[in-house]
């Protein structure tokens, strides 16, 4: 059962291939409801702490009674268009999760030993002091991470963490569960959509290769190189459903 993932909502449709349109976003709930009960608890997640998230999704998701994950970059806890403590503790009253996605949304493996354990630990102590909630779960920036990071989570008290790779399923590495989430574009329709959630067997097959053949990419020229390149080019073109999703 895939995870999903969103950033920004807008009133209409935008430009920026991650923002979807409260339309859209309220397709995709219907799908989720009518497909598994399972779906619309905690695996519905959004990341960074825009202000659309409270004002836009969270309409919606009370609407069609789905329980969400909310992933807050802490240092832009309050900054212009983000939610503010406030909006956080409300989220927490009505059933949601409030999670992790760094202090400063860094490229994790990148980091020195100090900043990485910095950017993990101290994200959860901020929303833990602020929210009196425990957090035990961490969204890593760009989806991006490797053994060190892993450790470094499980060091800074996390339990479990999410990346960018759609068809992980939740598994123990380093000591820690690891799981994936399909970040949803503003390209996917509720027709595409059902088609990516109840795909199996060679249609499944057909539609991880373009993100098997984005992982041999990385290998090839390197996690950092690939990063620059994603970063150039990532709202330049048009998407369409069977290609791999980056953003987080």
């Amino acid at each position: 059962m895939l995870h999903l993932t969103y950033h920004e909502l807008e009133l209409q449709n935008a430009r920026d291939v991650y923002r979807v349109s409260r339309a859209q976003f309220e397709q995709h709930l219907t799908v989720l409801r009518g497909l598994d009960s399972a779906y619309c608890k905690h695996h519905v997640t959004f990341d960074d702490g825009h202000i659309s998230n409270y004002d836009l999704a969270l309409p919606l998701l009370e609407k069609y009674r789905i329980q969400s994950i909310f992933f807050i970059t802490t240092e832009w806890i309050g900054a212009q268009d983000r939610m503010s403590v406030q909006h956080l503790r409300e989220l927490l009253v009505q059933g949601h999760q409030v999670e992790s996605h760094s202090c400063s949304h860094a490229f994790l493996p990148g980091c020195s030993d100090s900043r990485l354990l910095n950017e993990l630990q101290g994200s959860r102590r901020r929303l833990e002091d602020v929210l009196g909630s425990a957090v035990t779960a961490a969204s890593l920036p760009y989806g991006r991470w490797d053994r060190r990071v892993l450790r470094a989570c499980l060091k800074a008290g996390y339990t479990q963490v999410y990346t960018s790779d759609p068809w992980l399923s939740a598994t123990a590495r380093e000591g820690i569960e690891v799981a994936g989430r399909l970040t949803l574009r503003n390209s996917v329709d509720a027709v595409q959509l059902r088609r990516l959630l109840t795909a199996k067997g060679l249609t499944r097959a057909r539609l991880q290769m373009p993100f098997r053949m984005k992982q041999a990419l990385k290998v090839c020229i390197g996690d950092r190189m690939y990063h620059r390149v994603w970063h150039a080019f990532a709202n330049r073109n048009e998407y369409v459903v069977s290609t791999s999703y980056e953003k987080q």
